[in-house]
């Protein structure tokens, strides 16, 4: 196999990256981490003609077709000079000037970005250099996942810029590596499917006030930050993850852990025999149940905190009063408490009970280490936490639907999933009209069984959702509280305005409403076996208060139909396929 350098222009890279040629794998690649001030720079290198470190692509035609690339190593760079061309940035106070290229013209008339026009722009000439600068590209074809991940490896290892637990993710495709990459994904917010382009990383990429880029996810709104754990610092050198890690081995470990350094290095080494246990630990557990035992834990601890006061830093400022110093120690025994109290004895907390001020001043009540804390210490330290809060922990009782506050991070990554992945989500603010008269749209209970049918026949790589309680336009959203009163709960561009309301307005309980809903179901005539999952696949999830229901639309191994018509989905919108195009559909399930 011959793998040769090969000089391609920022012209052609551009093309690539808008034509979808560019793909990132998140089973393997980083974030979008560089600040403007490194962006600057490497711009700063092009219009200089000094030359800057070799781009590495992955190209995989079994699995992406021909002419489309895997970043290997270059993700940061790409992203800088393309967002620079786009008129994200500046360079020393001047702006690329899109109307020397018209490729880039083109995606700022099409409305892809906000072009800058009245700025100091670059010359001609500069942007002329800028376009013809010779990046050097190493493409390496190989159809193995494996190899691209220990080729990462091997390249990011030793780079300086790398956080220790980057270090440790780098090249490493353990299950156990897997499980923190995704978990830790989810409880951010930053969910994606796998394999997204290039031009879509900024959506599921962390943005700070500090130094904004324009990215999708706000650092002081995750949880991590908002509640003082961890700084954005900490947050964006990936300690999240590396806390999540601590805590998923403590878990399998049935004891915490030392908090050690080296201890995690070795959970990470597959060669090492402490990493040889966790996942033979992990195989046991099951990782699934282990992720939604933590997601559960997550969700229960976030609501806890939010019926108390969901202003920023609340939870620091009770556990350690007085000071901006990230909590992490604390809420390590925060958490395994909850986690005991909630997953192992199946308990959920009093309604409207103040937990969190059981937990003022919490840290100066934990016995901390010389150097680090053993195991001991973090046993003793959840101990004293579960002490001071078991009490206002009840026998949990399943509603008719069950799962409630757990489904809340599910939710609110399906909001976020929905910006790059339309056609898999479809949003209804109910099913009564918003007009005075407020009946029932016949219409639209038809529409959500071909709608469903649609969203299975996308193909066989994933499921699908259907939410009923979500507005997806403000004037809807607006409408809605001036009819019922209830006020909308926005979430990633989303109104929440749940279904209780209506089922106020009809006159029933929240069970009658799902019934109603399923009933339609059972009588349309869709093919099984997606009717019979749909059917099983109901759930309720609670958000402030406000409840919404979920249908899972499950991926199917064959074409579906709905009265013997197919359907399929193009954006959020539903159509009716057939000849030529139902044949193309087909051939995705073979």
């Amino acid at each position: 196999m011959s793998v040769v350098p090969q000089g391609k222009s920022v012209q052609a890279l551009y093309r690539d990256y808008r034509e979808g040629n560019l793909l990132v794998n998140r089973s393997y690649q980083r974030k979008l981490v560089w600040s403007v001030d490194e962006k600057r720079q490497l711009i700063d290198s092009i219009l200089k003609g000094y030359p800057i470190p070799l781009i590495l692509l992955a190209e995989r035609p079994d699995v992406h077709g021909s002419g489309r690339f895997e970043i290997v190593d270059g993700i940061q760079r790409f992203n800088a000079i393309f967002t620079f061309i786009e008129n994200y940035f500046d360079y020393e106070g001047k702006y690329f000037d899109v109307t020397e290229f018209a490729r880039a013209k083109q995606a700022a008339d099409d409305g892809v970005f906000l072009p800058v026009y009245a700025m100091p722009l670059l010359s001609p000439v500069e942007c002329a250099n800028l376009l013809d600068y010779q990046l050097a590209v190493t493409i390496y074809p190989t159809a193995d996942e494996s190899q691209i991940t220990e080729v990462f490896g091997r390249v990011n290892s030793g780079g300086r810029q790398l956080s220790p637990q980057e270090q440790r993710q780098a090249g490493v495709s353990s299950e156990f590596a897997r499980l923190i990459r995704t978990l830790s994904s989810e409880i951010r917010g930053d969910v994606s499917r796998d394999v997204l382009l290039l031009s879509d990383m900024p959506e599921i990429s962390v943005d700070s006030a500090r130094e904004p880029h324009g990215y999708g996810v706000k650092a002081e709104q995750i949880f991590w930050c908002r509640q003082g754990i961890l700084s954005v610092k900490q947050l964006r050198e990936s300690e999240d993850e590396q806390m999540l890690a601590d805590i998923a081995a403590s878990i399998l470990s049935s004891e915490p852990l030392p908090a050690s350094k080296e201890l995690l290095d070795k959970l990470y080494d597959p060669a090492a025999e402490e990493g040889k246990d966790i996942d033979a630990r992990l195989a046991t557990y099951g990782s699934r149940r282990l992720m939604d035992d933590i997601k559960r834990t997550f969700s229960v601890l976030r609501q806890t905190i939010a019926q108390c006061d969901d202003s920023p830093n609340y939870l620091r400022s009770k556990v350690r009063p007085g000071t901006s110093y990230p909590i992490k120690a604390p809420f390590y025994a925060i958490f395994m408490a909850f986690f005991d109290l909630v997953v192992t004895q199946q308990k959920t907390p009093e309604p409207n009970a103040s937990i969190v001020n059981a937990l003022d001043g919490l840290d100066s009540r934990l016995s901390k280490g010389a150097h680090y804390e053993t195991t001991d210490n973090r046993s003793r330290n959840i101990k004293i936490t579960k002490g001071l809060i078991q009490e206002q922990f009840i026998a949990m009782t399943e509603g008719a639907l069950g799962h409630g506050p757990a489904l809340l991070l599910d939710f609110e990554n399906a909001l976020r999933r929905s910006r790059i992945e339309t056609p898999r989500y479809e949003f209804k603010q109910g099913i009564l009209r918003l007009d005075n008269d407020r009946g029932i749209d016949s219409d639209l209970l038809a529409r959500l069984t071909e709608t469903a049918c649609g969203i299975a026949n996308l193909g066989p790589n994933a499921d699908g959702y259907i939410f009923i309680g979500v507005a997806d336009r403000g004037e809807h959203a607006t409408r809605i509280e001036t009819l019922d009163g209830a006020v909308p709960r926005q979430i990633a561009g989303h109104y929440v305005v749940g279904v209780d309301r209506e089922a106020r307005v009809l006159d029933w309980s929240l069970d009658s409403y799902v019934r109603f809903i399923v009933d339609a179901f059972q009588k349309a005539e869709i093919t099984d076996p997606l009717r019979t999952q749909i059917l099983a696949s109901f759930d309720a999830v609670t958000v402030h208060d406000l409840s919404v229901i979920r249908i899972r639309v499950p991926q199917q191994t064959d074409v579906s139909f709905v009265s013997g018509k197919a359907y399929y989905r193009e954006g959020s919108s539903t159509i009716e396929i057939e000849g030529p195009r139902l044949v193309a559909v087909s051939k995705l399930f073979k």
